[in-house]
Order: structure tokens, then C-alpha cells, then sequence
């Protein structure tokens, strides 16, 4: 199973300040929920129905939600921020991606929709592959167009767009989107002539990263 990087709408909990009892639990859940370059938030004072009570002391919220934070291994990125919101004092804390998931405060968490579970075996394994630094950048280009080129200088990978793959990527570049990654191999959604469209995976350690220049976007060269 890999981890399903959750949408920012559900990585957004409102807290009142007497209702902090579960913070830790959220705090690590967000951290190991929160995909690259999004951010999770929690806004303490806010109600769900949308106004606000406020806080009465907004130093020790900031302080406690630093006491919490210090519990949590590896460490998380997060801020806090005091704001007014209807005429009164709240607190926002952002928790950013790190790369250094799982988190664990006590057990670790992750986000799924509106409920904070506890994280399956298969999802701790999907959480520690990530910090591998060609997993965590590849993870970054999930579901978009990426180029991928191929060192090998024999027929071209889709001569033929109604015939399945050929077995190696031929010099030059192709087209085509980034639809899974692990630790062990990536598969490409290939985009052939005519809109055909192929899936063809490669293991890990052929793939050497780079950057394409012209299309703005990563570049991925399969050593054949």
C-alpha cells in the first residue's frame, strides 16, 4: 500500500482551546499526512461552524503546542502564528513536509478524509522508503508529465504506437506521466502516437535524475 498524500481541505482542524487533549495525535498525523509543498493547519480558537471563541492566553497555547511538538521523533516542521479573527486573539499552526517521516508521538499517525487513524505496516514501510532522495523527488512529480530519456540507440521505444512496448527506451525523449514510485521501481504512463498511451515500469537503480530545460519539468534517463 502507498501513502495517499491527503488534500489539503482535510489536513485543515479547528480546536477550541478547553479541547487540546488530542493535539499530539494530530500534530504527528498531519506531519506524516502532509504531501510535499502542501501545508497542514490547525486553528486553535476557531470553531468548526465558523466563528471564532478565541483564545485567553495566546503565549501558552504557543507553548504548549511546542511542548507537544518537542515529544514527536524525528522532529516536525511546524510554526505557530497568533491572528485575530472576529475581534479576537487565535492561534494558527502550520505543519510542513520534512521528508523524515514517520513521525511517532507515542504511535504514529496519518490523515484518512476527516479521521486521524492509526498508520498500517504498509504505510510506516511507504513513510521510511520516502526519505531515500530519489524516491522523495520523484514522489514530488506524482500524477504530472515528466520527460524521460533513454540512453540505449536501437529502435525507438513506440515505433509502432498499436504494439506493446518495445524492452528498452531508445536515445531521444519521450513524453510521458509519472503514475507510481516505490523504493524498488517507478512505472511511466508513456504518451505514444495517436494518444496511445503505455505503462512500462523500470527498477530504481537504472534511473538517473535531471532536469529538462525546455518543458520546465523533471527529467528521468534510464540507463539501458
Amino acid at each position: 500500500m502507498e501513502i495517499v498524500w491527503q488534500s489539503e481541505d482535510s489536513l485543515c482542524e479547528k480546536k477550541l482551546e478547553n479541547d487540546l487533549k488530542d493535539l499530539l495525535k494530530t500534530l504527528v498525523a498531519f506531519a506524516n499526512s502532509v504531501a510535499p509543498g502542501d501545508t497542514a493547519k490547525i486553528l486553535i480558537g476557531e470553531q468548526d461552524e465558523g466563528a471564532a471563541q478565541g483564545v485567553s492566553n495566546p503565549d501558552n497555547i504557543q507553548k504548549a503546542v511546542k511542548k507537544y511538538a518537542d515529544q514527536i521523533y524525528p522532529e516536525i516542521y511546524f510554526k505557530t502564528q497568533v491572528h485575530e479573527r472576529d475581534g479576537k486573539h487565535c492561534v494558527r499552526v502550520d505543519i510542513k513536509h520534512n521528508s523524515l517521516a514517520p513521525h511517532f508521538g507515542g504511535a504514529a499517525w496519518v490523515r484518512k478524509g476527516a479521521e486521524t487513524v492509526k498508520a498500517t505496516e504498509e504505510m510506516y514501510q511507504s513513510m521510511v522508503e520516502l526519505r531515500q532522495s530519489k524516491v522523495r523527488e520523484l514522489c514530488k512529480w506524482l500524477k504530472q508529465d515528466v520527460t524521460v530519456e533513454g540512453t540505449n540507440s536501437g529502435r525507438a521505444f513506440l515505433a509502432n504506437p498499436y504494439s506493446p512496448p518495445q524492452a528498452e527506451w531508445s536515445v531521444g525523449w519521450h513524453s510521458a506521466t509519472l503514475q507510481s514510485v516505490n523504493s524498488h521501481w517507478v512505472t511511466f504512463n508513456v504518451h505514444g502516437s495517436d494518444s496511445h498511451r503505455y505503462e512500462k515500469s523500470e527498477p530504481m537503480e537504472k534511473l538517473l535524475l535531471s532536469w529538462d530545460d525546455e518543458r520546465k519539468r523533471l527529467k528521468v534517463v534510464v540507463v539501458n
